[in-house]
């Protein structure tokens, strides 16, 4: 297994000594070469002062000006070391040595921050390389002479190519693997390792997704041979598992048939069953496969491409098939006649599902109205979706789990303050809506989800709704119970998804420990214990209900946690950004005007939101040609000069596309001026669709300082798209 220096320094706290062999073992090292790697790696690390030796066992070692971070750069060359223990530190050009944005580094701090002032540092170590492989377009200087211009604007360097494919052209998107990383002057170098195609192909544009967010990480043969077969559901497999075949059962609709739902009725109720493919048998901990899985965490869906996170042949395996048996774990909830939950217990079993629900095959009615009834107010689906099942049974096992007292993959959601709504308020404000002015104690408060779920079904456009969303804080995984905003603030267990989630399988297993480990009294004197899979043992249990060895087991098995928190948020960007090449190229055929909503204005210009597809795109001030704009910060508005005309947030205009830049994913709008006497000289308004070319903007003046603003020629869209989406970009 290769490691990372970031791996590694995980494994030494600075309170405790950890033995060389004892690292050996946790990075999975069996060879000799790895092991000879590994020795001068720790003693480097030594030397520079990183770590320490004591009898063959090292610690890390805490200085306080030393910050383990991220580098963040942004297209203009500034770059921050952001840290989640330590505020952000500037790092300049001249202190970055060989480190690029996206890297983990550490920093020592040069010189302290001050009320105005970040504190500056330099990079004395890289931990992990972010971009091990880079996309670009390829360009050809002379005979011979190639170099990469990253689609990735942040890294700001060309990469010298060495034995170049005589197959290569000029303008082409080829993949680049970095031998020599750029430092001071020095350029970075690489070679070829694929040519991906030209520009807008849609599977250049796959294949650049894919190696962007390192997506497509192949099968290793030691994988595939020892997949374990799929185990015949004979009289021994099913020993402890509830036979479901004879039940009528209903698969959900998504991109992998992996949840089931049954009703039966009872006298006063019903029961429903909520049935989870089991994938335990097949994946077992510590293999490759399970190692391999760990690293992917998930998978993509782009459509019409899909990246898995397991092997075709187990997905068919555990997949549901109509009139096929296949493993699983039930949740049977008992519901009164509102479908209030009065008890639940889960259990391995054995089902057999009738028919996919699909388009063709809607829910059958009685499944419908139960749906309506436990609806909660969820913000992003509807009354009646199925994926009020799945949101009913994560959240049944998150309490569940939680009332056992046991580590588990939680899935957290932060509330949203105030303070990162005021923009989407005033939005929402301009565009009509009864939306509340927030007074200091507002503020003093969070949002509750009622506030979403009202606003949401009042927001027409899709730039309320999409904006909206972007205020909920990200979904993040945690091994101890904590909130989830968006699901009413309750605690919630990875467990609807597991042919598509890697911490799904994490929670089956423990599912599994608490049959086979768990304690259902508190001692063996005791006579009667308590049902571990009931919610009829919610507040009797006073003691641990696993083993302490098995428990500390699953503290350091939840260590991955981060990893697969990092991966999802790689996984939504990819699907963002293959959203986007698809709207580009929808957006690129548009050459007729589009009604558009001001979502932002600032002193270079204001962002228009088009619907049919839902793109945010500039108009720059450079395109106003009727009259001189002065921007107005209190409102925020432009304001002409001359014949007052404005443009504020929440107003329709009508636009066209002016240019495209592909793989940035930016759009530079026009705005359609009626006829006006002594307007300024028109601009071409030629359509460009440009991979890497940035327009250009020109400089806008006015008379009075707190009023209008200076437009520096560069700004440009590029740029302020850049700043209007969030700082640093991606």
């Amino acid at each position: 297994m290769n490691f990372t220096l970031y791996d590694l320094l995980k494994l030494l706290p600075p309170d405790k000594w950890v033995a060389a062999k004892v690292l050996e073992q946790k990075l999975n090292l069996s060879d000799t070469d790895q092991r000879e790697r590994f020795a001068l790696v720790l003693l480097a690390l030594e030397k520079v002062g990183v770590i320490e030796k004591k009898q063959g066992r090292y610690r890390y070692i805490v200085q306080e000006d030393l910050v383990a971070g991220r580098l963040r750069c942004s297209a203009k060359g500034f770059c921050f070391v952001v840290s989640e223990e330590a505020e952000e530190t500037y790092i300049a050009e001249g202190e970055l040595k060989t480190a690029w944005n996206g890297d983990r580094v550490l920093v020592r701090v040069l010189k302290k921050g001050s009320r105005r002032r970040k504190p500056e540092g330099e990079v004395i170590l890289v931990t992990e390389r972010a971009n091990p492989v880079v996309i670009g377009k390829l360009v050809a200087r002379e005979v011979g002479d190639w170099k990469l211009i990253p689609l990735d604007e942040r890294l700001n360097s060309a990469i010298e190519l060495d034995d170049v494919d005589v197959e290569a052209r000029d303008g082409q998107i080829g993949q680049v693997a970095i031998s020599l990383y750029p430092l001071g002057r020095r350029p970075a170098r690489g070679r070829i390792v694929q040519l991906l195609g030209n520009v807008n192909d849609p599977q250049v544009n796959f294949d650049l997704v894919c190696s962007r967010y390192d997506l497509s990480l192949p099968w290793s043969d030691a994988v595939l041979q020892e997949q374990t077969p799929r185990p015949e559901l004979n009289e021994a497999i099913l020993v402890g598992r509830e036979d479901w075949r004879g039940h009528q059962l209903f698969c959900l609709p998504g991109n992998y048939a992996q949840m089931a739902v049954s009703l039966g009725e009872l006298p006063s109720g019903w029961e429903l069953g909520l049935h989870i493919s089991d994938l335990t048998p097949y994946v077992l901990p510590g293999s490759e496969l399970d190692r391999s899985a760990s690293q992917r965490a998930c998978a993509v869906d782009l459509e019409p491409y899909r990246v898995t996170l397991w092997p075709d042949e187990l997905v068919e395996s555990c997949a549901f098939v109509p009139h096929q048996d296949r493993l699983a774990w039930s949740v049977l909830v008992q519901l009164d006649a509102e479908a209030q939950v009065l008890s639940y217990r889960w259990t391995p079993s054995v089902v057999r599902i009738e028919q996919c629900l699909d388009a063709e095959n809607p829910m059958p009615e009685p499944l419908r109205d139960v749906a309506r009834l436990l609806w909660t107010g969820g913000i992003n689906f509807t009354e009646d979706a199925p994926e009020i099942f799945v949101t009913l049974l994560e959240g049944l096992l998150g309490e569940h789990l939680t009332q056992l007292n046991l580590s588990a993959p939680y899935q957290t959601q932060a509330d949203p303050q105030w303070s990162d709504l005021q923009d989407w308020l005033r939005l929402a404000r301009a565009c009509g809506l009864a939306v509340p002015e927030l007074t200091g104690e507002d503020e003093r408060s969070a949002p509750e989800p009622g506030h979403y779920r009202q606003w949401f079904a009042q927001s027409a456009h899709p730039a309320l709704q999409e904006s909206l969303l972007a205020t909920l804080p990200v979904v993040g995984y945690a091994p101890i119970p904590a909130p989830y905003f968006s699901r009413a603030r309750g605690h919630v267990v990875s467990f609807g998804a597991p042919l598509e989630r890697y911490a799904d399988l994490l929670a089956q297993r423990v599912l599994v420990d608490v049959l086979e480990e768990g304690r259902d009294r508190k001692t063996s004197r005791n006579k009667i214990g308590v049902d571990l899979r009931s919610s009829l043992s919610h507040g009797q249990i006073g003691w641990q209900v696993l083993p302490p060895k098995q428990q500390k087991s699953w503290e350091q098995t939840f260590t991955v946690l981060p990893h697969l928190q990092e991966r999802h948020t790689q996984a939504a960007q990819a699907r963002k950004d293959w959203l986007g090449y698809q709207k580009m190229n929808q957006l690129s055929s548009k050459l007729v005007d589009l009604q558009g909503l001001i979502t932002g204005v600032q002193s270079y210009g204001f962002f228009v939101a088009v619907e049919e597809p839902y793109v945010e795109g500039l108009v720059h001030v450079s395109q106003l040609t009727d009259d001189w704009y002065t921007y107005q910060a209190r409102e925020p508005a432009l304001i002409g000069r001359r014949n007052r005309k404005r443009y504020q947030i929440g107003d329709q205009v009508q636009v066209k596309v002016k240019s495209i830049d592909y793989y940035r994913q930016q759009v530079d709008l026009t705005v359609i001026l009626e006829e006006q006497e002594g307007g300024l000289e028109p601009q071409d308004e030629t359509l460009v669709v440009s991979p890497d070319e940035p327009a250009t903007g020109r400089e806008v003046t006015g008379s009075d300082e707190n009023e209008a603003s200076l437009v520096s020629p560069e700004i440009t869209p590029q740029d302020a798209a850049h700043e209007h989406s969030g700082g640093l970009g991606k």
